[in-house]
């Protein structure tokens, strides 16, 4: 076949644009904190737990799954008998749709724990259709519609506050589950929603809910563990203000042992967790008198405090958990999100519970977890040859930042950190919240300096910083104080100080709060830097509700000699971009780097919310990790793979095929690959074109007439060919 036109790309990259960008989530570095050496260091922190157990793996044994509402991610931790381990591979495979809230609890009775969540029109569920030998699956219950229960007269939506946390529980003993939530209205008195399942066919497998009461349990809430009973009326005299703007959460448990479910109940703007005694009985409750709970020791987390009954030690016998139920930090001093997950251990029976206070940090205390906003950097401090860990926080429990400082005891190829200094330069005494942190020469010195970014709580001004470093073989900070730099942005903006253009002056790309990563030139000197912006939208990176204030990290990931950059958004998700100098627009992120071992398959993955990431050599390798740094106060660890689990038989797609002339088809291959088109009698009709992994590559052909072509794929030395056919 006679060659009559070319093959146009659209999208146009170099071979040299991308490597081989595939991680694995890595737990095998020891750290050390306080003498103990932590059992899941890397797992990324916790803030707003929301505690439910479900079998994961198919043993028969209840794993532990959280979903935290500060990051907006499910946390899957599996259960070895006697301890939990950390196992993310999980969380990709429960539904997106998860928000707000969740709770797992088997709704069809056919011992698999279901899953509800929160929904713009109300709540809505999701089955578990898993298989025996299968990966966990699921289907909406009742797909485009949200939970429905009957009104007045007909179906409405069973619609609650977004951030209120429902009842779903078996309220009057009958099998099925029934809902308690609080009015939506504003008022401050709890509907039931009775399932009348059981009642219309004798089983417990649906959700035929119908609105059966206004006023569960006669009573109202007030104000702050006020509540008025019987029927009487809030009384803003006696008992404050009335109290029904905010979200509400709430837990039953037979606290007795008199059949009937006792109810704690919390409010968003209120400290305490309420408990309301059931003088009543299972079908008509009754309240009447409210106190705090548990005695002694009663749950206080200053703000929304949020209960949970699961089984966490393995003993049997249902524990009692809490954390503060809140989507974001508040400018206060009350919440130290590093201390956020209270255990209550039931230390009476599965029928009769006690509840003896055990610790305040539950599974915190097996990694590292600074609180919130947690922010590395990495550098050989001391001089010994290899890297050392340093992580600033948004917060501490006086609201101002620290920074600690983890010394790698151990060497370049095997890394071990021990915490050393829990409050370096002193952070927490000062007047600086927000910080974060970085090793850049800001004096052209030929020495890193200490950069940081934090905001000032007494004039909430925002600025960049740095201390000069005055050694150029480890770090000696002495005699040195903050210098400010002349540059403005937002508080919660990111700087990166980098050379873009390789002038020796180190200039600033920064994430920005729309979105956008700016460049700015050092126009200035490189020991007096004057900072003018040339790219409002590097790489290409406009403004963009998908990726708010991007944090960014460089560095050469797939040793090709040319540095890439890493881009973080507000979702928790990493996007790397190629020789990132040569700021071509055109160029394509990748983001589906994260290989999965159940599905096997790269994702793009949540690794903790707004995250910070970083590229540091922990693995002697030419190919550096990546570590990220969570709104949830921890560190999660990535580890250059270099494609080692893709399977040895690539993955090519082209669609579609065929494919009309002059129209456009697409490519994705499953690794990096080099692509030339040949016809039928092997003449070559294009050049070589580089196509990234895991990305749509459009091309768009011009010129061929109608009939069979070859796409020749080669990779590692290795070829493979795909038909395609242009049809008119």
């Amino acid at each position: 076949m006679k060659k009559t036109g070319r093959l146009v790309f659209l999208l146009l990259l170099s071979c040299s644009a991308y490597g081989q960008f595939t991680y694995t989530i890595d737990q095998s570095i020891p750290v050390e904190e306080q003498d103990k050496v932590l059992s899941m260091p890397w797992a990324g922190g916790i803030n707003s737990a929301q505690i439910n157990t479900m079998d994961l793996n198919g043993d028969a044994k209840d794993d532990l799954v959280i979903f935290d509402r500060t990051s907006d991610k499910v946390l899957t931790y599996l259960n070895t008998g006697t301890r939990y381990v950390y196992a993310p591979e999980y969380e990709s495979l429960f539904p997106k749709e998860i928000t707000q809230w969740m709770l797992l609890r088997d709704l069809n009775c056919d011992g698999k724990k279901d899953l509800f969540t929160s929904d713009p029109f109300g709540m809505v569920a999701f089955v578990n259709t898993t298989q025996p030998g299968q990966p966990l699956s699921w289907r909406p219950y009742d797909p485009g519609r949200p939970i429905l229960t009957k009104g007045f007269t007909t179906n409405v939506n069973l619609q609650i506050n977004a951030s209120d946390i429902p009842v779903i529980d078996d309220i009057d003993g009958d099998g099925d589950l029934d809902i308690l939530n609080v009015r939506f209205v504003g008022i401050g008195t709890i509907e039931y929603h009775k399932n009348l399942s059981m009642e219309r066919t004798g089983t417990c497998d649906s959700l035929q809910m119908e609105r059966v009461t206004q006023t569960f349990g006669n009573l109202e809430e007030c104000d702050c563990n006020h509540f008025a009973f019987g029927g009487e009326a809030c009384n803003p005299s006696s008992g404050g203000r009335i109290e029904h703007a905010g979200g509400k959460a709430m837990l039953t448990i037979d606290v007795d042992g008199d059949g009937d479910l006792d109810l704690f109940f919390s409010e968003e703007n209120c400290t305490e967790l309420s408990f309301l005694e059931n003088k009543g009985t299972a079908e008509t409750a009754n309240m009447n008198s409210v106190s705090l709970f548990p005695p002694g020791n009663p749950i206080n987390f200053m703000l929304f405090p949020a209960g949970y009954y699961e089984d966490v030690d393995f003993d049997g016998k249902r524990d009692l958990l809490a954390s503060p139920n809140l989507y974001a930090r508040t400018f206060t001093s009350s919440i130290n999100f590093s201390s956020s997950l209270w255990y209550y251990k039931n230390t009476g029976t599965e029928q009769l519970p006690q509840f003896t206070f055990q610790k305040n940090n539950f599974l915190q205390d097996e990694m590292i977890d600074v609180g919130d906003y947690a922010v590395p950097a990495f550098i050989d401090a001391d001089g010994d040859g290899d890297l050392d860990m340093f992580i600033s926080n948004y917060a501490g429990p006086g609201f101002a930042s620290t920074v600690r400082f983890y010394e790698n005891t151990g060497s370049a190829t095997e890394a071990y950190f021990k915490l050393s200094n829990a409050d370096l330069f002193g952070f927490s005494n000062s007047a600086f919240f927000n910080v974060k942190i970085q090793f850049a020469d800001m004096n052209a010195d030929g020495t890193p300096d200490f950069v940081f970014t934090a905001t000032n709580f007494q004039t909430g001004v925002t600025r960049l910083s740095f201390i000069a470093n005055r050694s150029p073989t480890l770090l000696d900070f002495s005699g040195q104080s903050v210098q400010p730099v002349n540059f403005t942005f937002g508080q919660q903006e990111n700087i990166l100080i980098v050379d873009v253009d390789q002038d020796g002056r180190t200039d600033i790309l920064i994430g920005k709060a729309t979105g956008a990563v700016q460049y700015w030139r050092n126009t200035g000197s490189a020991q007096l830097p004057a900072y003018t912006l040339v790219n409002e939208s590097f790489l290409g990176l406009a403004s963009s509700t998908d990726r708010q204030n991007p944090a960014l990290a460089s560095a050469d990931l797939d040793a090709d000699g040319r540095a890439d950059l890493v881009v973080g958004n507000q979702r928790g998700e990493l996007t790397l971009f190629g020789d990132f100098r040569a700021q071509n627009s055109n160029i394509q992120g990748v983001s589906e780097i994260i290989f999965n071992s159940i599905t096997e398959t790269y994702e793009s993955r949540n690794l903790g919310g707004r995250i910070w990431p970083v590229a540091v050599n922990l693995f002697n390798s030419d190919k550096p990790a990546i570590v990220c740094g969570t709104i949830t106060g921890g560190l999660v660890l990535l580890k250059n793979e270099e494609g080692a689990a893709l399977p040895d038989e690539p993955v090519v797609d082209i669609f579609p095929n065929p494919v009309r002339a002059n129209e456009t088809f697409s490519i994705r291959t499953d690794r990096n690959m080099l692509v030339q088109f040949y016809n039928l009698v092997g003449q070559r009709i294009s050049n070589s074109y580089f196509v990234p992994a895991s990305q749509e590559y459009p091309i768009q052909i011009s010129g061929l007439l109608p009939g069979v072509y070859i796409a020749r794929f080669s990779y590692q030395n290795k070829t493979i060919g795909k038909r395609f056919v242009v049809v008119n």
